[in-house]
């Protein structure tokens, strides 16, 4: 099996298919496997790399760094890997790694999709929806929330797919991923815009973690962002709705700078 060994880490990857290069970067609750419904559709278009995250799936490595490894590992990766540029496709926590490729290494960055995650471009207003889905869901589990209601009552095949994707992944530390310090009032808009790259947001209409009224947020901020919600579906639309999800996503890509396969 490949594996690239950087930065201390053993990242399990998969390449799929020849073209212009596509990273998927996939969210807490998943791994590299996923995306299975999206290589499909990519791959006979575009050399397609999947991979886990350093403590998730296959890969494995110290979580001592806690989340900024999610960035550093995603950099090293591409370079052990000689993709010089690249369509960034970001599902949730996947939109902390693009955080880190954008503040790191800005110009491998050709376009970006973020898919239920804002990737750091916030305001108080975005704060104040994240301080109010948070009263809405109570205490239980981010995971419970991964899919819409709807859609594991008509697909509970899928729906128990999803969860033996997530059971792969191995525990990890406990407050990992929180939010950052109250205090803190940063927002990667800026950096975002900077590079020059098309950006496209994707939300499920029902996404109980980031909302599209938080995603709306985010892409006021940035400009010349596009967004497209997904009517029924949750905080994973890419595998709640794949079809339409593939449509919309292949598309922008094909239309970015550098995205025309040929």
């Amino acid at each position: 099996m490949p594996y690239a060994r950087v930065n201390g880490a053993s990242l399990y990857y998969e390449q799929h298919g020849t073209g212009p290069d596509v990273v998927f970067l996939h969210g807490a609750g998943g791994n590299h496997l996923s995306w299975w419904q999206q290589l499909s559709a990519f791959a006979p278009h575009y050399r397609c790399t999947v991979y886990d995250a350093r403590g998730w799936g296959l890969s494995r490595g110290d979580m001592g760094a806690g989340r900024w490894t999610l960035g550093t590992d995603l950099v090293a990766l591409l370079e052990h890997l000689h993709v010089e540029r690249a369509h960034v496709v970001a599902q949730s926590m996947g939109g902390r790694a693009v955080a880190g490729l954008v503040r790191l290494a800005p110009q491998k960055v050709r376009s970006m999709v973020l898919c239920g995650t804002t990737a750091g471009a916030t305001n108080d207003r975005v704060r104040e929806l994240q301080d109010e889905l948070r009263d809405e869901r109570g205490n239980g589990s981010l995971r419970e929330h991964a899919l819409a209601p709807a859609f594991e009552r008509s697909n509970p095949g899928l729906a128990v797919l999803y969860r033996q994707v997530n059971a792969l992944n191995p525990p990890r530390p406990k407050g990992l991923l929180g939010r950052p310090p109250a205090t803190y009032k940063g927002s990667m808009h800026q950096a975002i815009t900077a590079t020059g790259a098309p950006v496209l947001f994707v939300v499920g209409e029902h996404d109980m973690i980031t909302s599209p009224a938080m995603i709306r947020q985010a892409h006021g901020l940035i400009e010349g962002s596009r967004v497209h919600e997904i009517a029924g579906a949750g905080h994973s639309a890419f595998f709640e709705a794949a079809e339409e999800w593939n449509r919309v996503v292949l598309a922008f890509v094909k239309a970015a700078p550098g995205g025309n396969p040929g």
